[in-house]
């Protein structure tokens, strides 16, 4: 009867879920065995570095809004690989609709266990422009084409949505407010 129980807990079911261990398990012998599981195949979210702004970003003129703009794409990256939104939502103007929908997409992204790889936004500093307030537009609106590298989207159940770049024109309207920049909309073309 003891034999039977023995193969039937190795008909080799599921694999194991969690990371590759090797240990030593001691019995009341005192022979120590080896043990080893098997590597999980679901991949973990690397550690990624929070962007800075340039010191550009700190004045109040079209090349400080182009460099604001090029932060606020960074932190666009950086919050949908980490779910850090601090950054993003401390410059992101409450009627931003493109912000929210970001904060909000980023959020159910990684409180149900998932992350991003990839997608990066990539664009030429020195090709975009800016041009000022005015009477009918109080905001600088930042112009420039961006390229979103591949992604993958991994879910938290270990499945994974992998999504081609994408390139297009970008723009972002914000404005130099209490020492600072707020985005206060994007719009992709």
């Amino acid at each position: 009867m003891s034999a039977g129980l023995l193969l039937s807990a190795c008909d080799g079911g599921e694999g194991p879920t969690e990371p590759p261990t090797t240990g030593t398990v001691t019995s009341e012998s005192t022979t120590p065995t080896e043990v080893t599981t098997e590597p999980s195949d679901i991949p973990t979210p690397p550690e990624v570095e929070a962007p800075t702004p340039a010191p550009e970003a700190a004045v109040d003129d079209h090349i400080g809004a182009i460099w604001a703009a090029r932060y606020f794409m960074d932190l666009y990256t950086y919050m949908r690989q980490t779910g850090d939104t601090t950054q993003f939502e401390a410059m992101s103007a409450p009627e931003c609709e493109f912000c929210a929908s970001s904060i909000e997409n980023v959020v159910e992204i990684h409180e149900e266990g998932g992350w991003v790889e990839g997608g990066e936004l990539v664009f030429d500093i020195d090709e975009a422009t800016a041009n000022y307030p005015t009477a009918d537009e109080p905001n600088y609106v930042v112009q420039f084409t961006v390229t979103e590298q591949p992604s993958t989207i991994h879910a938290g159940d270990g499945t994974s949505d992998a999504r081609p770049g994408a390139s297009g024109d970008v723009q972002v309207g914000l404005q130099y407010v209490d020492e600072r920049y707020v985005v206060f909309g994007v719009n992709f073309g």
